[in-house]
């Protein structure tokens, strides 16, 4: 009877591990499925809490090799999301730069709220503080400071990691963040939380947090590396409200270390894409012109 029990618990476990094996095979499997269009050689990865996420890393083309440019998407999306960055990671190779796109922290799931059945009918006691004409807050004061205190250390866990992937690739190091991944780059850049880039480009930056947003130009203007303010018509609401704060708050009489674009064109359009590279291209070579490599 003990032989059997023990066969039975033997077969119990090996059963177990076979499905673990399988699922981590699958999960593997179908992360690199995601970029099976892509060359093997371009899809890498960096670990951040115990799990993998994909980068996706190309080589410089030419002669000329002016450096790395890091892409960070906005949250949620992937490194070789259709549009502009999937056009900038592929078009700035033939600038000089090597390219690098990461992939960005989730956004936070919207949460769940539920009436029970027995209190529908029940009258309700003022309990909220905004005025009529506010919109409802989605997230409470601490579960967005929990929101955001997730995303600041993914983005330090994942970044760290960068400079081994990309050290082949010797030269300037440029930053190229989008959206509301913007805004959480400025705030960790601005208290030397990320590594420093020789130069940053940040394209429609926001924070979905209303104060956090307000003092993104207070938190822009406190580096002092060079930096290209891109914002585009079609941005949201939040970077387009930030826009003349950004500006207004810059150095001054400072060409190497502040200039804003206000792009006419839609970015999900290619003749968006083309102008804002171009931006991005030249913006790097008269940097690189004024400190050039050693």
């Amino acid at each position: 009877m003990y032989h059997r029990h023990l066969s039975v618990a033997s077969c119990g476990l090996a059963l177990a591990f076979a499905l673990l094996i399988s699922m981590v095979s699958f999960t593997t499997l179908a992360s690199t499925s995601k970029f099976s269009y892509l060359p093997e050689n371009e899809i890498n990865y960096v670990q951040v809490d115990d799990q993998d996420y994909p980068v996706l890393l190309r080589p410089w083309q030419g002669k000329k090799k002016l450096g790395l440019a890091i892409i960070v998407p906005g949250l949620g999306l992937s490194p070789d999301e259709g549009g502009f960055t999937a056009y900038l990671r592929r078009k700035l190779n033939k600038a000089g730069w090597a390219t690098l796109a990461i992939t960005p922290p989730q956004r936070p799931g919207m949460p769940n709220y539920t009436t029970q059945a027995v209190h529908v009918a029940n009258a309700g006691e003022k309990q909220l503080s905004q005025q009529s004409t506010q919109a409802m807050p989605v997230f409470s004061e601490e579960q967005q400071t929990l929101n955001i205190q997730r995303q600041q250390s993914f983005f330090i866990s994942s970044m760290s990691q960068l400079d081994n992937l990309g050290k082949q690739f010797q030269g300037k190091r440029l930053l190229i963040s989008s959206d509301d991944s913007a805004g959480i780059i400025i705030e960790l850049l601005k208290d030397n939380k990320l590594p420093m880039p020789d130069m940053l480009a940040i394209i429609n930056p926001y924070n979905d947090n209303p104060s956090q947003n307000q003092a993104l130009a207070a938190q822009l203007a406190e580096l002092t590396i060079p930096v290209l303010d891109i914002q585009s018509r079609d941005g949201t609401s939040a970077s387009l409200a930030t826009q003349q704060s950004r500006f207004d708050l810059s150095p001054q009489n400072a060409p190497f270390r502040y200039h804003q674009y206000k792009i006419l064109l839609d970015l999900q359009h290619k003749e968006g894409w083309s102008g804002g590279s171009k931006i991005i291209e030249g913006f790097a070579l008269r940097i690189n012109k004024a400190y050039p490599n050693r």
